[in-house]
């Protein structure tokens, strides 16, 4: 980083800010350089903050605060500062907000790693030696002995285990000035130099095909030449797009580079950590909101101080202090879960595109089914296409059937149509897995009175209560909050007349149960998958064919390869399938496709291929066609010419400004002021305030805009140049929401 001679240097600290502050450097011999993170006084308190340049020389100098401390770590590199600007003005939040996101956690900067060292008191022991009647025991004796030879740091464990004493002996010893304790900062150092050996790697990985060697070719061209590339690797469900990028991650590391992987969920994780670790012979930096403070620590510290190393995590990964980039890999690009919608609101797929760039690294962004964005940037040349058509296994696509609920009608009260049961059955005789997907959690989604109709509802959202009834709750997936299921109508009185509508994914598990009393049954969704530990032995029961029928929603969608999984049933194909949500027909059909890819990957008979059965009233849906007949790019075709005529993205832009307030007369106050000075230009349009589709949540009212422009558009300074012309009152929250992907 570039020093600053000046003692006056502008700081951005943490905290709802955009512009730095002035502070002084009291010690004019101290240097100090760009992205030197310090510690600063802030009205009574003190807060961290990173030098981002000279000061602006308007606050006279007798007014300006001194920096407390400069602390002893690696300088925030120029490439991460220029992130933390971009994802600021790109999403309209505050940089001091970034900022804390990269700084996070604390812990790293305020109270990094040590560890305690011994060494012999010099002094000490020539004053011992001269005092005759100063007895130092065999023991004490072995530790200064041993102390004294040592020609590096020696710690506790190796002390004691050397020499055979006990710490209280060592405690002892340091009381009396014999021996001295220091503290020294440890840098964390993953162990990758014995694990990159390039035997143990070509050992272990698999034979790729001609498509995966094309792709790899042109990833490992970029890696070497240090360009900023942006690759789609579209590949088929189970083409071996992992095994594909794994190649590119190692062409990475023999760089000395950082390696940052971003899975959409934790769901993902254990099982490709384990895919991983069998290919390199080390496991990567695993980051996530679960982890230990320690573990945050090590990682944090790895990613400043530029050591090799393999990140793979969140989205929350993408704001680790990288100063070593050598590639970034977006795995199921096409996953909302990398859009952060709450606070400092980003979608950590395009804010990876700009790091890799600024970095002059390329980017991965690898699915089976692309984002209608990517394929776009893909069809115009802004990404390189690298297209995996076939299974890596050689197995045929499974075929796929659609069943007509119309004409297959499951029995009365029942949810799986007697086809699918039949299957299951055939399945279950040849000691073969089945899945059954359903993406709904609990047992039913809706319960109401069948006496007087009412709906039980949360009290804090505008949304139905999900009944669990393992746990006998009623449950708002929105806030959490819950309720003992009782069977007397609060509304009207009435008595045993309550009723459970609709599945989940608890109540085809009753009905699997019924048909199927012996089979060994799995549930995996987040309300049964409470740990990782939970979730690793039960993907490996899967994987050994210790379970007859896997029941799951999307954390079992996606990511996953199970070898014995023949029968893929798809319970209600129709869930999702429209709203008032532009990409309601992309994301169901992403989903489903995903889901049906799951079966029959490891099967080399093209006579014994996978099987599909996909439940629906609306059998002659455009969505179910395209996914029966296994044909994405006809999908693909209709839904580009669709939002192409409405302007839409990726040919339009969007952007949404949120309100919320637990005062709705004040809220509806202020949305129409802000509708009286809004903007007026010929390629932007402004649709609303209009409550959003949950009105009231999590206690509070909302009312949303939607902005609508061309491409061309700077739509941040004009949502920025409109919100700042009204003060916004205290007990109103107004949030921008850029490229929104949820439209709730």
């Amino acid at each position: 980083m570039i020093d600053i001679k000046t003692r006056e240097l502008a700081i951005l600290v943490i905290g709802p800010f955009n512009d730095p502050f002035d502070y002084i450097l009291e010690d004019s011999s101290t240097n100090i350089a760009m992205g030197q993170i310090v510690e600063v006084p802030f009205g009574r308190k003190k807060t961290i903050g990173v030098v981002v340049g000279k000061g602006t020389g308007k606050v006279p100098g007798e007014k300006l605060k001194k920096i407390n401390k400069i602390f002893e770590i690696n300088c925030l590199s120029k490439e991460c500062i220029e992130f933390i600007n971009f994802l600021a003005s790109w999403n309209c939040v505050f940089k001091g907000l970034v900022l804390k996101m990269i700084l996070s956690p604390l812990e790293a900067i305020t109270s990094p790693n040590t560890f305690k060292i011994y060494k012999a008191n010099f002094k000490r022991i020539k004053n011992i030696e001269k005092e005759k009647s100063f007895n130092l025991t065999p023991k004490k004796k072995l530790v200064i002995d041993f102390l004294l030879n040592a020609d590096r740091n020696i710690n506790k464990d190796e002390l004691t285990k050397a020499c055979k004493v006990s710490e209280a002996l060592l405690r002892d010893m340091v009381k009396k000035n014999i021996i001295c304790e220091e503290f020294i900062k440890k840098l964390p150092t993953p162990d990758l130099k014995n694990a990159l050996k390039v035997s143990k790697y070509e050992k272990n990985k698999k034979l790729l095909n001609s498509h995966q060697l094309s792709a790899v070719k042109k990833i490992n061209d970029s890696i070497k030449g240090n360009k900023s590339e942006c690759f789609l690797l579209d590949g088929v469900p189970g083409s071996g797009k992992t095994e594909t990028y794994f190649e590119s991650v190692k062409a990475s590391l023999d760089e000395g580079k950082q390696v940052l992987i971003l899975l959409p969920e934790i769901s993902l994780t254990p099982d490709w950590e384990k895919r991983f670790s069998d290919q390199f012979h080390f496991k990567p930096l695993i980051w996530h909101s679960d982890i230990t403070k320690n573990k945050k620590k090590e990682i944090w510290l790895s990613a400043i101080n530029g050591i090799q190393c393999v990140v793979v995590g969140a989205r929350s990964a993408l704001m680790l202090p990288f100063s070593n980039l050598g590639l970034i890999i977006v795995d199921e690009e096409h996953e909302p879960a990398f859009k952060q919608e709450e606070s400092v609101r980003y979608n950590a797929r395009d804010m990876a595109i700009y790091r890799a760039a600024k970095s002059f690294a390329p980017v991965i962004l690898a699915s089976a089914t692309p984002s209608l964005e990517s394929y776009y940037n893909m069809k115009i040349g802004k990404y390189i296409h690298l297209i995996l058509p076939e299974r890596a296994t050689g197995a045929e696509l499974p075929e796929i059937k659609i069943l007509d609920l119309k004409l297959d009608m499951p029995d009365k009260g029942r949810w799986i149509s007697p086809i699918l049961i039949n299957e299951i059955k055939l399945k279950l005789s040849k000691k073969e897995q089945t899945l059954l997907f359903l993406n709904r959690r609990g047992y039913a989604p809706l319960t109401l009175c069948n006496a007087c109709g009412h709906k039980i509802k949360c009290i804090n959202c505008e949304t139905w209560l999900v009944e669990h009834k393992s746990k006998n709750l009623l449950i708002c997936h929105h806030c959490g909050f819950s309720k003992k299921i009782i069977n007397t109508c609060q509304f009207c009185g009435t008595e045993g007349q309550i009723k459970a509508c609709g599945p989940g994914v608890e109540r085809i598990e009753e009905e699997i149960k019924y048909f199927f009393p012996e089979a060994k049954i799995a549930v995996l969704s987040s309300d049964t998958m409470k740990s990782q530990k939970l979730l690793i032995d039960m993907i490996k029961k899967i994987k050994n064919n210790e379970i007859n029928i896997v029941i799951g929603t999307q954390m079992i969608a996606k990511g996953h390869d199970f070898p014995h999984l023949k029968l893929v049933g798809i319970i209600d194909g129709d869930v999702g399938l429209s709203g008032g949500d532009l990409r309601a027909a992309e994301r169901s059909f992403q989903i489903l496709q995903q889901v049906s890819g799951r079966s029959g990957r490891h099967i080399s008979d093209p006579k014994d291929r996978g099987k599909v059965f996909l439940q629906t009233f609306d059998a002659e849906n455009e969505i179910i066609k395209a996914i029966a007949k296994n044909n994405r790019d006809d999908f693909f075709k209709r839904e580009m010419y669709s939002r192409k005529n409405a302007n839409m993205p990726p040919y339009g832009r969007l952007a949404s400004i949120i309100l919320s307030s637990n005062q709705e007369k004040d809220l509806d106050s202020y949305a129409t002021e802000l509708l009286k000075i809004s903007p007026s230009f010929k390629n932007v349009k402004i649709f609303g305030p209009a409550p959003a589709p949950i009105y009231y949540l999590r206690g509070k009212y909302r009312r949303r805009f939607l902005i609508k422009s061309d491409k061309a558009v700077n739509i941040q300074n004009v949502l920025l140049n409109w919100t700042s012309k009204a003060k916004t009152p205290n007990n109103i929250k107004l949030a921008i929401d850029i490229d929104p992907v949820s439209f709730m």
